[in-house]
């Protein structure tokens, strides 16, 4: 794996992390998360939307492995 695709994966699990915790305080409907990352992440809209679609994809067992 290149060092920016292992950059991207890491990236990407920090994202998951921070959105699994969202989920888990209740603070907004997942749907409006977007938001959130680009506020804590610096990305914008469009990788956010990226992101938080991406997670929803994945069930929390997989994210957890």
């Amino acid at each position: 794996m290149s060092d920016y695709a292992q950059n991207e994966k890491d990236f990407q699990e920090k994202v998951f992390d921070y959105l699994d915790e969202l989920r888990e305080v209740g603070v907004t409907n997942m749907f409006g998360a977007t938001p959130y990352i680009t506020s804590v992440f610096g990305v914008d809209k469009f990788e956010a939307n990226n992101l938080l679609k991406n997670w929803m994809k994945t069930s929390p067992r997989e994210r957890n492995k």
